[in-house]
């Protein structure tokens, strides 16, 4: 198990933040994020989040690498290329669902990804979600409309997955 720590963004991230936001293979995998990469969109990233849910920082070992989030019913999340595949994601994403699930009453979450990001899909079908939708969605990076594959879990599901974890 990796050792992260969260917190909320504040203007003192905006250069670890912007230094993900001019990684085009981060950029390319969200679909609200602009590229080039816009200083001016990435410091209104750069603060608490004032809605329904929360945006954390992830931190490993004290340097910032990505955010994890929970927004509405939505999960989204981004990483820096530098420490993926050492299961920081996966960590991230559960203590993310985890808390979610123990501060909400929702009955179920929704999260997303693009056709050609395959790992964001693992990420998710191992935290439970489950597949109920493919469209094609808009990319702001990208600027084309891209297929979008939409999942979905269920609080019950979650229970049986975060019991069988433990």
């Amino acid at each position: 198990m990796v050792k992260l720590t969260y917190r909320d963004l504040d203007a003192d991230d905006f250069e670890a933040m912007h230094g993900l936001a001019t990684q085009w293979q981060v950029v390319r995998q969200l679909s609200g994020w602009p590229w080039p990469a816009s200083p001016e969109f990435t410091k209104s990233r750069c603060k608490t989040y004032g809605g329904k849910g929360f945006v954390w920082g992830i931190c490993l070992n004290g340097s910032l690498v990505g955010s994890v989030a929970v927004t509405g019913r939505e999960l989204g999340y981004m990483l820096h290329p530098a420490v993926a595949g050492r299961g920081v994601m996966g960590q991230a994403t559960f203590d993310a669902m985890s808390y979610a699930m123990a501060v909400t009453d929702h009955a179920y979450f929704d999260a997303s990804f693009w056709h050609d990001n395959p790992a964001s899909g693992r990420v998710l079908a191992k935290l439970g979600f489950r597949h109920w939708q493919t469209r094609y969605e808009p990319s702001k990076a990208r600027r084309i409309p891209l297929l979008c594959h939409h999942t979905r879990l269920k609080r019950d599901d979650w229970h049986g997955l975060s019991k069988a974890q433990q």
